[in-house]
């Protein structure tokens, strides 16, 4: 597959995703996606996308300011 912006190779892998809250951080370590060769460009497909929506929602009301996880425990 292609990537959408530069038209590089996209092969597996795995990334580290961060959303940031404002008040608080979220750090998903080893999130399985697609990553451009040419450009680093990360693409995750509707399942990965939607189980880290549920990490996310799962831990917004953390007390904790910085939350770090590993997306293989958190998914099983």
């Amino acid at each position: 597959m292609a990537c959408f912006f530069c038209k590089g190779m996209l092969e597996d892998g795995s990334t580290n995703h961060f959303v940031d809250l404002g008040s608080s951080m979220i750090i998903i370590k080893n999130v399985p996606c697609q990553k451009c060769d040419q450009c680093g460009e990360v693409v995750y497909d509707g399942i990965t996308v939607r189980r880290i929506e549920q990490i996310v929602k799962a831990l917004t009301y953390s007390l904790a300011e910085i939350a770090v996880v590993n997306y293989s425990e958190k998914v099983a």
